[in-house]
């Protein structure tokens, strides 16, 4: 019988689906250019929309497969990271000046980017892991050329989604923000679901496998794949997470887990989010304080707070579990520590 594989979330970000779609395949199915062999703990990665996000769930086996074959390559191989670096520069040639600009683009420029950015995913992911193994496994190897590469890619994914989500709103006006779900498949197509088929994958889907999954729930799933969903358990009375800028501030909970909320939050409430991107740009500068699931001191939340000089926490891990709008409480940001000062609903 096969064995039970455990997948991990971790992280998660309010990513249109094509932005999606264009990551999973990428990493996952497609093939990847710098190996033969293919992925062999599929699905590997399972994208979960809830609550206006995405959960990123990783089956760790699968990261490991990936980070040891790229260790094995680059130190058999002395031109192995070059081939990575001048390929990752011909992936971006088309993509790059689009993403940076954030602008949108007409239909025909979309399905030319779409295609262009799925097809650099392999080569991208080959290039982020480096930087995120362990150190034996990067022992001896010279990074340098290879991170001023990678330094190129910071606002890829952020942009690129930011560039799909106006791009759509501009093709398909009457969607409004329900183009966000269309699949990649449908606009180069153009043939589009019904109105009420958006509504219901905007309010939840998985992705994995490359299957699109409406109506399902983490149940559904576990039985299709054969797999388990790591759950965290938050056992804690205070929340506990890094630094990132410091004052102590109270206030009521405003939870910005996508888009949607942006324009929700209210001068001088607590900005509590997995992980914040520069469309939160808007609602940052009226929190008094930001907390965060994800992160750390150079992570987006973090740079933006102490620009904005706003007490902020990373990295709580548990947030966006256990805080919810109208509770009040204190940020702690000298000590890192969020306290529960009463579960008052806002009036």
């Amino acid at each position: 019988m096969k064995k039970l594989c455990i997948y991990e979330k971790l992280f998660a970000r309010d990513f249109c689906l094509p932005s999606v779609e264009a990551w999973v395949r990428g990493e996952s199915s497609n093939a990847k250019g710098w190996t033969d062999l293919n992925q062999p703990f599929l699905p590997y990665i399972i994208t979960e929309r809830f609550e206006d996000t995405v959960r990123f769930n990783y089956d760790l086996q699968g990261v490991d497969w990936v980070c040891d074959l790229l260790s094995k390559f680059a130190h058999h191989d002395k031109d192995f990271l070059k081939k990575i670096e001048l390929t990752v520069l011909g992936k971006l040639k088309f993509i790059r000046p689009i993403y940076e600009k954030e602008k949108a683009i007409p239909l025909s420029g979309l399905k030319r980017f779409l295609k262009e950015l799925e097809d650099g995913y392999p080569w991208f992911e080959a290039m982020w892991w480096f930087f995120q193994m362990d150190e034996l496994k990067i022992k001896d190897l010279n990074l340098n050329n290879l991170e001023k590469v990678r330094m190129l890619t910071d606002t890829l994914c952020n942009g690129s989604d930011t560039v799909i989500r106006k791009s759509l709103r501009k093709i398909y006006p009457k969607l409004g923000d329900l183009s966000s779900v269309l699949t990649t498949g449908e606009i180069l197509s153009g043939n589009l679901p019904t109105r009420k088929e958006l509504i219901k994958r905007d309010e939840g889907y998985f992705f994995g496998n490359n299957q699109l999954l409406v109506g399902n729930n983490r149940d559904d799933i576990e039985k299709l794949f054969n797999i388990k969903f790591k759950i965290k358990k938050f056992d804690s009375a205070v929340l506990l997470g890094r630094v990132a800028q410091m004052g102590v501030v109270r206030g009521f909970v405003r939870r910005v887990m996508g888009h949607k909320q942006i324009n929700e939050l209210k001068n001088g409430e607590i900005l509590v989010s997995s992980m914040t991107i520069p469309d939160f740009l808007p609602a940052m500068k009226k929190a008094a304080a930001i907390v965060t699931n994800e992160g750390g001191v150079l992570c987006h939340a973090a740079i933006l707070a102490r620009e904005l000089k706003i007490p902020c926490i990373t990295g709580t891990r548990f947030a966006t579990h256990v805080l919810r709008d109208g509770n009040y409480v204190e940020v702690d940001a000298n000590n890192g520590v969020v306290k529960f000062l009463k579960p008052s609903s806002k009036k």
